[in-house]
């Protein structure tokens, strides 16, 4: 028995060898790739390319490990061969420990520098003003819907959505003392309180409660709180040395997160993308009418549409559409055309590749 176990270490081992080997000669190859992309004044990261790839190796992988493992280790390694190609800095809703942090490590890797800001329009404005590269937001809820910090930001700035991703979102109860009696206070985020509105009047219904700007500021609040209890995620537990008191306290299993990675470039088309829109329309009978007969006649596939109020004019709103295509793709472009005709303002927020949605 020992000298088998013996046998099967040493192939280990040998095998391990050759993995490391094809690993680096991987890389390598990938950073020639990457020369030829600066030379060309190409993106490095290329969402597309992504996508591609762990839809082949996923494909490919016959077992035992499942193919969302071999697509983890995969990401880590596209991930240090674009540090490797070039230092990419990624900015999100701060601090380190928020969901978003998670959602940036999911969609880049470890190997990709997080850079926390402090609120969702800075992180449009640095991108903006090209202090880092990308930037990655919230943009909605699959149970509390939009964000309109987001939405605003994107109205608002020169700034195009480059990719997208999906992450479900499980709230954790943090804190020092498993016996939640004795917690006298309460932090999170407002969203997230309402997420896990049953569970709190259940277990904490006389606790003070006290919103922060994020799940992150919660934990951290609690980090210096023995007697609170912060709302936030497990990345945050380990990051602020804090206890997970009880995990998925949220009121509705399966709850995710769509986050939009924002850059000041476009992403080219790849048969499989997405445009997302934004227009307002005149105050008249029909007008809405005009703009859905556009998408209908085209036969284009309309994903999402929401209004949002003008500020400055009362009643009258913009509307969010989201429309499977590229605007770069001779139908689509051509139906964008008669769509700027048909409304007050128009702005196509950005092209790029569909992501599946978090299972």
């Amino acid at each position: 028995m020992k000298d088998d176990l013996a046998k099967l270490r040493i192939n280990i081992d040998s095998l391990d060898e050759q993995i490391i080997d094809l690993i680096q000669k991987r890389a390598s190859l990938a950073s020639e790739i990457g020369q030829i992309k600066r030379q060309r004044g190409e993106e490095i990261y290329r969402p597309d390319r992504e996508r591609d790839v762990l839809e082949k190796v996923a494909r490919i992988s016959q077992g035992p490990l499942s193919p969302n493992t071999i697509q983890a280790i995969y990401r880590e390694i596209m991930s240090g061969t674009i540090s490797l190609e070039h230092p990419v800095k990624v900015g999100y809703l701060g601090p380190e420990g928020s969901f978003s942090h998670e959602a940036v490590q999911n969609k880049f890797g470890l190997s990709i520098q997080g850079i926390p800001l402090g609120s969702i329009p800075e992180v449009f404005r640095s991108v903006q003003a090209g202090k880092i590269e990308y930037g990655l937001v919230p943009v909605e809820n699959s149970t509390e819907g939009p964000v309109s910090a987001t939405q605003d930001m994107l109205l608002d700035t020169d700034v195009k959505i480059y990719a997208e991703t999906y992450r479900k979102i499980s709230f954790c109860a943090l804190g020092w003392d498993p016996n939640l009696k004795y917690a006298k206070r309460l932090y999170g985020i407002r969203i997230g309180n309402e997420q896990c509105r049953n569970w709190m009047n259940a277990n904490l219904p006389n606790v003070e409660v006290i919103e922060t700007s994020s799940t992150a500021m919660a934990a951290m609040r609690v980090k210096e709180d023995k007697e609170g209890v912060a709302i936030a995620s497990s990345l945050a537990a380990s990051l602020y040395g804090l206890q997970i008191l009880r995990e998925g306290i949220e009121d509705i299993s399966g709850n995710a997160t769509r986050f939009l990675i924002l850059s000041m470039s476009e992403c080219s088309s790849t048969g499989k993308d997405k445009t997302s829109i934004v227009l307002s329309i005149t105050n008249q009978p029909g007008s809405l009418f005009e703009v859905l007969k556009v998408f209908y006649e085209g036969s284009f596939d309309l994903t999402k549409i929401e209004s949002r109020p003008l500020k400055k004019n009362r009643w009258e709103y913009h509307f969010y559409l989201d429309v499977l295509g590229h605007n770069k793709d001779t139908k689509l472009n051509e139906a964008i055309q008669i769509l700027k005709s048909k409304t007050r303002f128009f702005k196509v927020l950005g092209s790029y590749p569909v992501a599946l949605e978090a299972q």
